[in-house]
């Protein structure tokens, strides 16, 4: 009984996972890059680079706000109004490649492990992009029935690798992706409920088509091309990442879950607030990046813009990108003035469990949140509320250098 009442709980969780928030491998055998050694010495954060006249610091070591020309009532506004929410684990801020501002619950700290849900997805885009930059997938304009023959002579055959990306593919927002044993095959094999490339439905089976896509293109699969792709660049250790496989423990999934900790995720928003860019390296390329974070209504390329349609009419400050998952993980950024803010929900998953998807045993394995949002079936009282995300950017705007 208790194992249906949690399947029932996920099955409703991905429901609501509709609102933002939210191939092959082994993987046991997962062969992986290793992150570069740092090259960057234990200077002063108000040094500048050699040859530029704008310091670009990448490693977010710990300093006071001043020297960021931020004040500490500033940041303590944020981490107060953030933890209103009795939910958070973690809330991390960096400005210019330092962090400026964390704060960790009772239990936590910079060490422990939070996990994406949805902000995975764009993750997943900025492999796509890298796909693209390498020739390995000629554009976003690329029939995805290039790729995924089977889709070829059906009413599949002409949606493009951007209606994809920008959720226009013309899938349902309402699937059971997360209770497919074979999350591909489900995810190739959905039906279209509308003409593709005519409205936006979130839809994890729509993000879920990246794993065989990016599988197909690169001869790797999709957590493989990620790791060695995107994170070991920019120094996470790919080793210590938790990459989430569907109960078959084959396929990757690519509309959730990666586990890491706060700093893995904020190198991450940092490489986007940088247009792609990491130490001088272009990662991702800059024509990807911009085009990602353009949204149509609110969304780009699996990454929501904190715009007056996402607030329904509230106008915002500020230009604020976010990376939004179920529960309350996000990573926000405001590339003009180079921050970056990650916020992980109290995050219940221990390691030695593995990450293959498991809701049908009576040892369950998936990314529990519930718990700390009070929102699995037998928890008693109200689920918990989120902050408010718009007063929250409206108190981001008080980190700027103006």
């Amino acid at each position: 009984m208790q194992t249906l009442k949690l399947i029932t709980l996920a099955y409703l969780l991905f429901i609501v996972a509709a609102c933002g928030g939210s191939s092959s491998g082994n993987a046991s055998a997962l062969t992986l890059a290793t992150p570069p050694s740092s090259n960057i010495n234990p200077i002063n954060s108000n040094d500048e680079e050699t040859n530029t006249n704008v310091r670009q610091i990448w490693d977010l070591r710990r300093v006071n706000p001043s020297t960021e020309n931020t004040d500490q009532e500033s940041v303590d506004a944020i981490l107060d109004h953030i933890f209103t929410d009795q939910a958070i684990q973690s809330v991390l801020i960096s400005k210019n490649g330092v962090t400026i501002g964390e704060r960790y619950a009772q239990g936590y700290g910079k060490g422990s492990y939070g996990t994406s849900w949805s902000v995975a997805k764009s993750f997943y885009s900025a492999a796509i992009g890298v796909a693209i930059d390498e020739g390995l997938i000629e554009s976003v304009d690329t029939k995805v029935s290039d790729i995924i023959t089977e889709w070829q002579n059906t009413d599949k055959a002409d949606i493009t690798l951007k209606q994809v990306l920008q959720m226009r593919s013309g899938y349902s927002d309402q699937d059971d992706t997360f209770f497919a044993e074979n999350q591909t095959i489900h995810a190739i094999n959905f039906p279209l409920e509308s003409t593709p490339g005519s409205q936006f439905k979130y839809s994890n089976a729509n993000t879920q088509l990246l794993s065989p896509i990016l599988e197909r293109s690169t001869g790797q699969t999709a957590h493989q091309y990620l790791a060695n792709k995107i994170l070991a660049p920019i120094g996470i250790d790919t080793t210590s990442v938790g990459f989430w496989f569907d109960s078959t423990a084959i396929n990757p999934m690519t509309y959730c879950c990666l586990d890491m900790r706060p700093d893995d995720f904020a190198r991450f928003g940092l490489l986007y607030a940088r247009n792609g860019n990491w130490q001088g390296e272009q990662i991702v390329s800059t024509d990807y990046v911009t085009q990602s974070l353009v949204a149509i209504g609110a969304y780009g390329f699996q990454w929501w813009e904190l715009n007056e349609t996402y607030f329904n009419g509230g106008q915002p400050p500020i230009d604020v990108i976010a990376a939004i998952g179920l529960h309350g993980q996000k990573i926000y950024i405001w590339p003009e003035n180079d921050i970056v803010i990650v916020v992980l929900t109290k995050y219940d998953h221990a390691m030695n469990q593995g990450f293959v998807l498991d809701i049908e045993s009576d040892a369950l394995n998936f990314p529990n949140t519930c718990t700390a949002r009070n929102a699995c079936v037998d928890s008693e009282g109200p689920i918990l509320a989120n902050f408010d995300q718009f007063e929250l950017v409206n108190l981001i705007e008080a980190l700027s250098n103006d």
